[in-house]
């Protein structure tokens, strides 16, 4: 694939979470694909990364990602942006984010994700 297509895959990524379309997003991800989390150092498979998609989509209010930038990679992409939304229980949210994404014939087979767990605390009890 192109840089071109691993950034119209990005897009989308992002395109598609702040609309609510968790099936949409689902589409992206690869049957196979792992992701990875700085904050518990665990590999998710898609059926729990989908899970985890579904609350930002759905239990969380004004999701909006700010100060997109993303860099185009021979593998993939790298993105960096500020996740804002507030929490189910009303906690303004803003968490500096970095994903690191694998891409193969346009859907994303593995994600790493930097985020600072003090700023994501309030969407995750905290």
């Amino acid at each position: 694939m192109s840089e071109q297509a691993h950034l119209a895959v990005a897009r989308a990524l992002s395109d598609r979470l702040v609309a609510g379309d968790a099936a949409g997003v689902g589409e992206l991800y690869a049957d196979d694909v792992v992701v990875w989390r700085n904050v518990d150092g665990r590999e998710l498979a898609k059926k729990q990364v989908m899970k985890v998609i579904s609350f930002l989509t759905t239990g969380v209010q004004e999701l909006r990602y700010e100060g997109i930038r993303v860099i185009a990679t021979p593998e993939g992409f790298v993105q960096q942006h500020t996740l804002r939304c507030r929490a189910p229980n009303g906690t303004d949210v803003s968490a500096h984010a970095c994903l690191v994404a694998r891409v193969v014939d346009g859907r994303i087979t593995r994600l790493d994700e930097y985020f600072d767990s003090a700023q994501l605390a309030p969407l995750m009890g905290g």
